[in-house]
């Protein structure tokens, strides 16, 4: 665990990303240095030894610079190797009001030299006024980017959400500072998800973990149980017909109860549990009971899904809507719903895409209607 106790950190240890070299494990990550003329940006390091030691880099802050035309608001590094160097995204934003994504390049993991900033090309995209949480990771020979979007306004069914984050496939090149791109999406069309970070599990599969939640909620019973969030079940991640998708691994949907629809009302013994769908006579579920559910709505044959929590006694972040929506390039063949008390992700075609959100009805139970 990473404790802000040094001066440099000293309003708390913000998210980075970590990398392996030499039989070490480096941590990456923002310490938050606050003034009363704002936040001074400042990036460190700390390294794990094999026995779990963590040792912070007596040169912290290793990255204590406000390239010139930037914002303060400087953070998140995601480190990777590539072409013979290390490279360090960061998140950031403009003076006039335009996100950028942060480019540093390095030889050693700890000596840092600032590159510029990396362009998104082959796209018109308003893309808010600042990124946070950068991730990079190489899926089925694409270049994947992932950005989660400060300040970017609703389009269609999309960007809902206080903020949003957004998948690129494309190519990039370090060289000119350019990622081009080929296709973009948001990568979850749920209520509560946010900052994705992509690694490689075994024999570099690639995956993919997530906050479960969005921006500075308040949910219910937060403050008697004095915890908030989680994080998303680890997700492996693929790329088909130029679309990111995300897939549950075997051993941990093994993990859940899977619950056999044998009617249409289900009360599910355990909290953890799953079902999949794929009886296209089936219009709604209605997780929760009649007067207090979380509704999901199903149009097959349309590939068009619709959750809604309107129909939930307790309530939160209204205002950024009550209902979110997918509509699919094709029709729904199956739908998998992960439940977990209160966290719920939906999986969709096997996951084509996904919808992830947080429900807190007082009795569980599931109504198909």
């Amino acid at each position: 665990m990473l404790i802000p106790d040094q001066e440099y950190e000293k309003n708390g240890c913000y998210s980075g990303n970590s990398i392996e070299a030499d039989g070490k494990l480096y941590l990456y990550y923002t310490a938050n240095y606050k003034t009363e003329q704002g936040k001074i940006p400042k990036q460190a390091m700390a390294v794990m030894n094999s026995d779990g030691t963590i040792l912070k880099s007596p040169n912290n802050p290793i990255i204590d610079e406000q390239p010139e035309g930037l914002i303060g608001e400087i953070r998140d590094p995601f480190v990777f190797e590539k072409e013979g160097a290390y490279w360090m995204l960061l998140g950031g934003g403009s003076t006039d009001g335009q996100a950028r994504l942060i480019l540093y390049k390095s030889t050693d993991l700890e000596n840092w030299v600032y590159q510029g900033n990396i362009e998104l090309t082959g796209i018109d995209l308003e893309l808010g006024y600042m990124y946070e949480c950068p991730s990079y990771i190489e899926i089925d020979g694409k270049d994947v980017l992932f950005l989660s979007l400060m300040g970017r306004t609703p389009m269609g069914e999309r960007f809902h959400n206080e903020f949003s984050s957004v998948y690129f496939i494309g190519e990039l090149n370090l060289e000119d500072k350019t990622f081009h791109v080929e296709s973009f999406d948001e990568i979850d069309k749920g209520f509560d998800f946010y900052a994705p970070q992509a690694f490689y599990g075994k024999d570099r599969q690639p995956m993919m973990f997530a906050w479960l939640g969005c921006g500075a909620q308040e949910l219910p019973y937060a403050k008697e149980d004095m915890w908030i969030h989680s994080l998303t079940m680890p997700r492996f991640l693929t790329i088909k017909e130029g679309k990111l998708c995300q897939e549950v691994p075997e051993n941990i949907k093994n993990e859940y109860a899977h619950l056999d629809i044998d009617s249409k009302r289900i009360k599910p013994e355990e909290d953890t549990w799953y079902i999949n769908l794929t009886d296209k006579q089936i219009s709604e579920i209605q997780i929760g009971d009649q007067e207090d559910h979380l509704s999901i709505k199903i149009d097959w044959a349309a590939g068009h899904i619709v959750a809604d929590r309107s129909t939930l006694k307790h309530q939160f972040s209204t205002e950024y809507g009550i209902q979110r929506e997918v509509s699919m390039s094709e029709e729904l063949k199956n739908i998998e719903i992960y439940y977990d008390n209160t966290f719920i992700e939906i999986y969709l075609n096997d996951g084509k895409d996904t919808m992830t959100l947080r429900a807190f009805p007082e009795n569980v139970e599931i109504n198909l209607i």
